[in-house]
Protein backbone atom coordinates (compact mmCIF):
# COMPACT_ATOMS: atom_id res chain seq x y z
CA UNK A 1 0.00 0.00 0.00
CA UNK A 2 2.80 2.80 0.99
CA UNK A 3 4.50 1.37 -2.08
CA UNK A 4 1.30 2.38 -4.59
CA UNK A 5 0.99 5.87 -2.74
CA UNK A 6 4.31 6.51 -3.60
CA UNK A 7 3.97 5.85 -6.65
CA UNK A 8 1.15 8.01 -7.31
CA UNK A 9 2.20 10.74 -5.69
CA UNK A 10 5.36 10.61 -7.96
CA UNK A 11 3.25 10.90 -10.80
CA UNK A 12 1.57 13.60 -9.94
CA UNK A 13 4.24 15.73 -9.49
CA UNK A 14 6.14 14.63 -12.60
CA UNK A 15 3.20 14.82 -14.99
CA UNK A 16 1.24 18.22 -15.91
CA UNK A 17 -2.22 18.27 -16.13
CA UNK A 18 -4.48 18.07 -18.58
CA UNK A 19 -4.48 22.15 -18.81
CA UNK A 20 -1.15 22.65 -18.83
CA UNK A 21 -0.24 20.30 -21.47
CA UNK A 22 -3.44 21.46 -23.65
CA UNK A 23 -2.05 25.15 -23.22
CA UNK A 24 1.74 24.02 -24.44
CA UNK A 25 0.13 21.77 -27.36
CA UNK A 26 -1.66 25.52 -28.06
CA UNK A 27 1.67 27.13 -27.76
CA UNK A 28 4.00 25.10 -30.04
CA UNK A 29 0.95 25.29 -32.60
CA UNK A 30 1.49 28.73 -32.38
CA UNK A 31 5.58 28.34 -33.07
CA UNK A 32 4.93 26.65 -35.87
CA UNK A 33 2.34 28.84 -37.47
CA UNK A 34 5.11 31.61 -36.59
CA UNK A 35 7.85 29.35 -38.70
CA UNK A 36 4.98 29.55 -41.47
CA UNK A 37 4.35 33.01 -41.35
CA UNK A 38 7.89 33.83 -40.94
CA UNK A 39 8.66 32.81 -44.94
CA UNK A 40 5.79 33.64 -45.99
CA UNK A 41 6.78 37.34 -44.49
CA UNK A 42 10.48 36.36 -45.71
CA UNK A 43 10.86 37.75 -41.92
CA UNK A 44 13.95 36.14 -40.29
CA UNK A 45 14.25 37.79 -36.75
CA UNK A 46 10.85 36.17 -36.47
CA UNK A 47 11.63 32.66 -37.22
CA UNK A 48 15.25 32.90 -35.39
CA UNK A 49 13.01 34.12 -32.73
CA UNK A 50 11.24 30.44 -32.18
CA UNK A 51 14.66 28.41 -31.80
CA UNK A 52 17.36 27.93 -29.30
CA UNK A 53 20.94 29.04 -29.64
CA UNK A 54 21.93 24.99 -29.39
CA UNK A 55 19.88 23.20 -32.35
CA UNK A 56 20.14 19.66 -34.53
CA UNK A 57 18.99 19.37 -37.89
CA UNK A 58 18.69 16.37 -39.57
CA UNK A 59 18.43 16.23 -43.23
CA UNK A 60 19.60 14.74 -46.56
CA UNK A 61 20.92 12.03 -44.53
CA UNK A 62 23.04 13.61 -42.42
CA UNK A 63 23.09 15.32 -38.88
CA UNK A 64 24.36 19.06 -38.34
CA UNK A 65 24.78 21.35 -35.86
CA UNK A 66 24.46 24.73 -37.09
CA UNK A 67 25.04 27.73 -34.90
CA UNK A 68 22.87 30.31 -34.35
CA UNK A 69 25.19 33.01 -37.01
CA UNK A 70 25.29 30.00 -39.52
CA UNK A 71 21.64 29.33 -39.47
CA UNK A 72 21.21 32.41 -40.21
CA UNK A 73 23.20 33.42 -42.80
CA UNK A 74 22.19 30.62 -44.54
CA UNK A 75 18.38 31.46 -43.99
CA UNK A 76 18.87 35.23 -44.99
CA UNK A 77 19.80 34.02 -48.58
CA UNK A 78 17.25 31.43 -49.01
CA UNK A 79 14.77 34.03 -47.47
CA UNK A 80 15.81 36.52 -50.14
CA UNK A 81 16.22 34.87 -52.89
CA UNK A 82 13.02 33.27 -52.51
CA UNK A 83 9.52 34.22 -52.76
CA UNK A 84 6.13 32.39 -51.63
CA UNK A 85 2.71 32.26 -52.58
CA UNK A 86 1.97 29.15 -50.61
CA UNK A 87 3.35 27.87 -47.49
CA UNK A 88 0.16 26.40 -45.48
CA UNK A 89 -0.12 23.14 -43.59
CA UNK A 90 -2.07 20.62 -45.66
CA UNK A 91 -3.13 18.82 -42.66
CA UNK A 92 -3.85 19.95 -38.62
CA UNK A 93 -0.22 19.30 -37.03
CA UNK A 94 0.34 16.75 -34.77
CA UNK A 95 1.89 17.77 -31.38
CA UNK A 96 2.85 15.92 -28.14
CA UNK A 97 4.31 16.49 -25.21
CA UNK A 98 6.56 14.66 -22.52
CA UNK A 99 5.14 13.65 -19.34
CA UNK A 100 7.10 16.07 -17.79
CA UNK A 101 6.35 18.81 -19.55
CA UNK A 102 10.12 20.07 -20.75
CA UNK A 103 9.70 18.64 -24.27
CA UNK A 104 7.73 18.53 -26.89
CA UNK A 105 7.29 17.56 -30.77
CA UNK A 106 5.46 19.31 -33.43
CA UNK A 107 4.72 16.87 -36.94
CA UNK A 108 3.82 18.99 -40.01
CA UNK A 109 3.22 18.35 -43.71
CA UNK A 110 3.35 21.92 -45.42
CA UNK A 111 2.71 22.60 -49.05
CA UNK A 112 5.16 25.79 -50.50
CA UNK A 113 5.37 27.33 -53.44
CA UNK A 114 6.34 30.32 -55.21
CA UNK A 115 9.40 31.41 -56.84
CA UNK A 116 13.00 31.50 -56.10
CA UNK A 117 16.07 33.51 -57.84
CA UNK A 118 18.78 30.88 -59.86
CA UNK A 119 22.31 31.42 -59.89
CA UNK A 120 21.99 33.18 -63.18
CA UNK A 121 19.37 35.78 -61.79
CA UNK A 122 16.23 34.24 -63.49
CA UNK A 123 13.40 33.34 -61.41
CA UNK A 124 11.74 29.80 -61.59
CA UNK A 125 8.80 28.52 -60.11
CA UNK A 126 8.66 25.86 -57.33
CA UNK A 127 5.78 23.68 -55.75
CA UNK A 128 7.19 21.21 -52.95
CA UNK A 129 5.59 19.12 -50.15
CA UNK A 130 7.59 18.71 -47.27
CA UNK A 131 6.61 16.74 -43.74
CA UNK A 132 8.94 17.47 -40.67
CA UNK A 133 9.41 17.48 -37.58
CA UNK A 134 10.22 20.19 -34.74
CA UNK A 135 11.41 19.59 -31.55
CA UNK A 136 10.80 21.74 -28.76
CA UNK A 137 12.55 22.17 -25.47
CA UNK A 138 10.34 23.88 -22.30
CA UNK A 139 12.89 26.58 -20.78
CA UNK A 140 12.60 29.70 -18.36
CA UNK A 141 12.34 31.65 -21.39
CA UNK A 142 9.31 29.43 -22.37
CA UNK A 143 9.56 27.23 -25.46
CA UNK A 144 11.79 27.09 -27.91
CA UNK A 145 12.93 24.93 -30.74
CA UNK A 146 16.03 22.87 -30.26
CA UNK A 147 15.89 20.61 -33.52
CA UNK A 148 14.20 19.75 -36.69
CA UNK A 149 14.22 16.55 -39.13
CA UNK A 150 12.73 17.41 -42.84
CA UNK A 151 12.69 15.84 -45.90
CA UNK A 152 10.91 16.59 -49.35
CA UNK A 153 8.38 14.60 -51.12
Amino acid sequence: MRLLLSLTLIGLFSSVSAQDRQADETRLRALHAQLLQAHVDGDIDLWMAIEADSFVSVNGGQVTFPTTGDRRARRTAYLRDASFTVYRDLREPLVRISEDGSLGWLIAEVEIAGTKSGADGERTAFHDVWAWIELYEKTDAGWQMVGNASNRR
